[in-house]
């Protein structure tokens, strides 16, 4: 059973999930490639290979048919091997619930060895029924799916009233942390809002206070006006190196006009720019990063308003992180916590910027 531990000095939460290591790994881990299921005939998330995967949550399908057929664009699942389980039905998520209380975990210090079950739920989001890897092999009515089946999760997950804040992101590449080479997805539910995300929140709130606005606003009204980490901007989005890069061509995403709720962004022509920009920033940074072999290695980060009351209060602004995998953390940053970014965000924005798309 997955657990939730907490550090008593720190505040700081891990999942401890022996579940986790089950999972199979169709990327050989030395060397990165494909571990004999670079095809659709042994891949679980190809069409036809729906036996394969638990029962489907939710889908988008080109009819009218639902279920496990496969008649569909972008498909949820289960992940078989989560790293949070739904313990909801079981006596003991009420008592975790009152211990939680949705703003802290709050053990007292001679508790050093304190668990509770990591009640959540954790879904995989199958972006396409191709055998691509990256997003920059999708199609851009692929991509706009992907985003609209982020959107449709949220959503449902927010109105379910069960948990308190849904982290989505996408590990592309064995070096990113994929174990399966088929463009896909994936979404933690959890019934707390995590430490480092109330932090940010409550940093945007004092930021509110003093200036009487939004954070996030500010920031891309300064970017524009600046434009030395700008590297795309369209009529309703902003992509910028941010200023404090932790990874060399690290990208964030932002809409230009305040949005606090990815699910209410119901705008169809807007979410389509959305994704073409997002298709192209991954293109630039795949040609930009040359100096690695193979195919690069990114991550999706997606920023959501939590679901609990009193968290963000709608000033919060949703946005998407990219993040190269192009070196790992090592001593000093786990030491420390601080980052050290090799390329200035300034100078990665004018590469990805003047580089050459097809």
């Amino acid at each position: 059973m997955p657990e939730y531990r907490q550090n008593p000095l720190t505040g700081q939460t891990v999942i401890i999930s022996a579940e986790r290591g089950l999972r199979p790994h169709h990327f050989d881990i030395e060397s990165g490639e494909g571990g004999g299921c670079e095809s659709e005939l042994c891949c679980p998330f190809c069409r036809g290979n729906e036996h394969l995967t638990p029962d489907e949550i939710d889908s988008i399908r080109e009819s009218s048919k639902s279920g496990d057929d496969v008649g569909w664009s972008a498909r949820v699942i289960p992940n078989k091997y989560p790293a949070v389980c739904d313990y909801s039905d079981i006596p003991t998520f009420r008592e975790f619930c009152e211990v939680f209380d949705f703003g802290g975990f709050p053990l007292p210090f001679e508790s050093f060895s304190r668990s509770v079950p990591a009640v959540g739920d954790h879904e995989v989001l199958i972006d396409t029924p191709r055998h691509v890897v990256s997003v920059s092999e999708m199609t851009l009515g692929e991509t706009v799916n992907m985003f609209r089946m982020y959107r449709k999760r949220i959503e449902s997950l927010r109105r379910s009233g069960k948990w308190a804040y849904v982290q989505i992101f996408k590990n592309v590449g064995v070096a990113a942390g994929a174990s399966i080479p088929h463009s896909h997805s994936q979404l933690i539910a959890m019934p707390f809002v995590p430490l480092s995300v109330q932090g940010v929140l409550g940093r945007a709130a004092e930021f509110r206070d003093r200036n009487g606005g939004c954070f996030w606003c500010e920031q891309i009204s300064n970017e524009i006006r600046d434009g030395l980490r700008v590297v795309e901007e369209t009529d309703s989005f902003l992509a910028i190196c941010p200023f404090t890069s932790r990874f060399a061509s690290e990208v964030e995403v932002y809409p230009k006009s305040h949005e606090s709720f990815l699910e209410s962004f119901s705008d169809e022509g807007k979410l389509e720019e959305f994704s073409d920009l997002i298709r192209r920033t991954v293109d630039r940074l795949e040609r930009v990063v040359f100096w690695i072999r193979g195919k690069l290695a990114y991550n999706f980060v997606f920023h959501v308003e939590p679901f609990v009351h009193g968290f963000g209060e709608s000033l919060f602004h949703w946005h998407l992180s990219i993040l190269p995998s192009l070196a790992r953390a090592a001593g000093f940053e786990w030491g420390t916590g601080l980052h050290i970014n090799p390329i200035p965000p300034e100078t990665a924005a004018e590469k990805l910027r003047n580089c050459n798309q097809q």
